[in-house]
């Protein structure tokens, strides 16, 4: 059905579809009177004389050699006389064609009404799966005969005298076969009409089909060709991204050592060199080849597993939150391999810690005060300073956004009064908490600070900042910071009784661990490990 463009097309479509409707509801409604009709006629013919008269005539049409059996009598009577013969002959024959039409008609009518029946499903569906015009005129067509059929049927079946008429007057191939072959007729038409719009179907699903492979064949090669702008576009902005991030990487770097210029922070500086350091405290600890009996054999030295027996260590190593770890103690002139260096027997526990945390992935900023052979106290360096410059390295993109506030900070008044210590170190804190806010996405950090006691501030005054500064390390604005401090009372000695009782749960102390001989047992187990 095509699509009305004008409202008289469209008021003809509603027409033909209620005419058709029409047309279909009496055809369904003439079937079933026709089909109520036979099925009282039938039980009718079941009783009394009807079904005496259906065993009759069921009797005579199923037995051929009905002529046969009385051709005896007919003999008889023409014998008698012609006129007797002639009239038994015509009794007979009309009498054998009333039955044998009568019977024909029943079955006939009977079966086509089933047929019916069972085809108009059928019907339906033709107009449903192709619903052209021509095919709803074709079925239409079967409707109104089916109509004219079902009437005739319901007058055969209630009315005697029209089943002798047309028992008598018309016989089966004169009446309900040429009924028949009109419907089987129309039936052929519609199916033929179905056989055609078929193919035409099919041969629009082909070019269909066909256009649609030539669409889609057009449609990959333009996706190939979108695909190849999009790779290429891809690889122009990797380009230029790597251009623009390699650009911002020179940027911060520039940014970070204008900097370190600013703090007075050398380029390279050996105080942050822990592969240095550990080279020159194996110099002054361990035993060498040539001299496995030297005078320094005989004390102890630390070690890991010396280290771990610290239950100061081991706690500050569990706890997860920011915390302190001082070790503190004196170092024997004769417990180093020459009297000439002034290392610290404590000193090898800040190398372990440094490279236990690298290994474990943590960031690690290591000080060591002490990275040459002698003790020199620089009142030109500032290692909060160092430490600070050496965190930025990690993450110099929060410059792009802190650079002129750090730059501020770094060049204030309070920065530079190094005698006023107390505010010059508080300042220097605050700044290197707010680095280390930026920081909190890299997880825990370690901080080891070696042999502080040689800085150039003032001891008591420096660690009771330092301790103020791990109190203010919070775990909802700052990641974990674990600091390490070791200092040889030798020279200078740090009293933690003034310890406040608010901070001692995150600060571990450790003092007075001094380095001893050891005994006996203890070095001949050294001298056998050599």
């Amino acid at each position: 059905m095509q699509t009305a463009t004008t409202k008289g097309e469209l008021e003809q479509q509603i027409t033909d579809f209620e005419r058709f409707n029409t047309i279909k509801d009496q055809a369904f409604s003439a079937i079933n009177t026709a089909t109520e009709d036979r099925v009282k006629y039938q039980e009718k013919r079941a009783t009394g004389m009807r079904k005496i008269g259906q065993i009759a005539q069921n009797f005579l049409n199923h037995f051929s050699d009905f002529v046969r059996a009385y051709s005896g009598i007919v003999e008889l009577l023409k014998g008698a006389g012609q006129v007797y013969g002639a009239v038994a002959y015509e009794t007979l024959s009309v009498f054998l064609i009333v039955v044998v039409n009568k019977n024909g008609n029943d079955t006939k009518i009977s079966n086509l009404l089933e047929e019916l029946r069972e085809s108009f499903p059928q019907l339906d569906n033709w107009v449903d799966i192709y619903p052209f015009p021509s095919i709803k005129t074709s079925v239409a067509k079967v409707y109104k005969q089916v109509i004219d059929f079902a009437r005739d049927a319901s007058l055969y079946f209630t009315r005697f005298s029209v089943r002798l008429r047309r028992s008598i007057g018309r016989p089966p191939s004169m009446g309900i076969d040429i009924t028949v072959r009109m419907m089987h007729r129309a039936l052929a038409a519609v199916n033929k009409e179905a056989t055609i719009e078929l193919h035409r179907r099919n041969q629009n699903i082909q070019r269909t089909a066909e256009e649609s492979n030539t669409y889609i064949k057009d449609l990959k090669r333009e996706q190939n060709r979108l695909l190849e702008i999009n790779e290429q576009i891809k690889a122009e902005f990797q380009a230029y991204k790597q251009g623009v991030e390699e650009k911002e990487r020179l940027e911060d770097v520039q940014r970070l050592e204008f900097f370190k210029a600013t703090t007075k922070v050398p380029f390279s500086y050996s105080e942050t060199d822990r592969k240095a350091c550990k080279e020159s405290l194996d110099r002054a600890f361990k035993p060498t080849s040539s001299s496995p009996r030297s005078p320094s054999s005989r004390y102890i030295h630390m070690s890991p597993e010396l280290l771990n027996t610290s239950e100061e260590y081991r706690k500050w190593q569990s706890i997860t939150q920011s915390c302190l770890l001082v070790l503190s103690g004196r170092t024997v002139i004769e417990g180093r391999n020459s009297h000439g260096l002034t290392h610290s027997w404590l000193s090898p526990a800040t190398i372990h810690v440094a490279e236990e945390a690298a290994i474990d992935g943590k960031k690690v900023a290591y000080y060591c005060f002490h990275p040459d052979n002698r003790a020199d106290i620089d009142p030109k360096k500032d290692f909060l300073s160092t430490l600070i410059c050496q965190i930025l390295e990690w993450k110099p993109s929060i410059l792009r956004r802190k650079n002129q506030h750090f730059l501020s900070v770094v060049s204030s008044k309070e920065w530079g009064d190094r005698e006023t210590h107390k505010t010059a170190l508080a300042v220097r804190f605050s700044l290197l908490r707010e680095v280390l806010v930026e920081m909190k996405d890299l997880g825990s950090i370690t901080m080891v600070l070696d042999r502080i006691e040689l800085c150039n501030w003032k001891l008591l005054v420096l660690m009771h900042a330092l301790v103020g500064f791990v109190a203010s390390l919070t775990v909802d604005d700052c990641c974990v910071v674990k600091i390490m401090v070791v200092l040889d009372t030798a020279k200078e000695y740090w009293d933690a009784e003034s310890l406040e009782e608010k901070d001692a749960d995150r600060v571990m102390l450790y003092q007075r661990w001094d380095q001893e001989q050891m005994s006996p047992l203890e070095m001949q187990k050294r001298f056998y490990s050599y």
